[in-house]
């Protein structure tokens, strides 16, 4: 059977924690042999039940990273970075996220959202450690704040939903680019052609789960297993075989959080 990889999940998230025994274990049924675990918030639960999933026993391999989402960056103050660096240091924690900008929501001020995500991106570059973003709405701004701190990262841009044009700047700063089940969405036009550009060796693919469920799934709760539906769009769509696109992302995600 061929392996899968979900670069990007949310299993301390109250619609999948209670059940997290038996959504790993769809996940390794469908084949999905390791995951990267993402706190769902910034609180004392979340961090901590994502440390549960990343030490609880079991075949499918885990990773972990934390940081503080750009939804809540109104809660970033020193005890928050010292938490966060707490975090970071456990074994298994590979990468520090998800952090970001998000202008769409809006959940906290731009101005907010803009240095605290500054302030995260010099602790990654102190602990040269990768970095896991999210970005909604603020491609052009999210390009221009990783540029000048750095001509190079290592990283991954989550749940990627913008254009070729878009994504350009991201690849030549040296980012990995993952992609969720909206890729599989028939209204995702523009997103299909990002999806076919990013070169092979920078593709990763993911959940997001709880949310944002690929078709035939869509509408559903999201979780790890279904992330084999979104691999399997994606080799399709650009061409390739199964194993193929296995085989890279497998590949990258190594080569990045290794």
């Amino acid at each position: 059977m061929l392996r899968w990889l979900d670069a990007h999940t949310h299993l301390d998230s109250d619609d999948l924690f209670s059940k997290k025994e038996e959504v790993l274990n769809r996940a390794f049924q469908a084949g999905v042999t390791q995951v990267l675990l993402v706190n769902s918030e910034a609180t004392e639960q979340s961090f901590e039940r994502t440390l549960t999933c990343l030490h609880l026993p079991h075949s499918v391999k885990r990773f972990a990273c934390f940081g503080i989402h750009p939804h809540q960056a109104n809660l970033y103050d020193s005890k928050w970075e010292k938490k966060v660096k707490e975090f970071l240091e456990q074994t298994g924690v590979v990468a520090l996220g998800e952090i970001g900008l998000d202008f769409y929501y809006n959940y906290s001020p731009q101005d907010v959202q803009i240095s605290v995500f500054q302030r995260q991106l010099e602790l990654a570059l102190e602990k040269k450690m990768p970095v896991v973003i999210h970005c909604r709405d603020a491609y052009t701004e999210l390009a221009q704040i990783l540029a000048s701190l750095s001509s190079k990262w290592q990283g991954m841009i989550h749940c990627f939903t913008g254009t070729p044009a878009e994504l350009e700047p991201l690849l030549q700063l040296g980012f990995h680019i993952s992609f969720s089940g909206i890729v599989t969405f028939p209204k995702a036009t523009t997103l299909k052609e990002s999806a076919k550009s990013v070169p092979l060796d920078r593709i990763l693919v993911e959940t997001d789960a709880p949310f944002l469920a690929p078709v035939p799934h869509r509408g559903k709760r999201n979780e790890p297993a279904f992330v084999v539906e979104t691999a399997r769009f994606i080799a399709s769509l650009r061409s390739l075989t199964e194993q193929k696109l296995s085989e890279a992302v497998f590949t990258n995600f190594e080569k990045l959080f290794a």
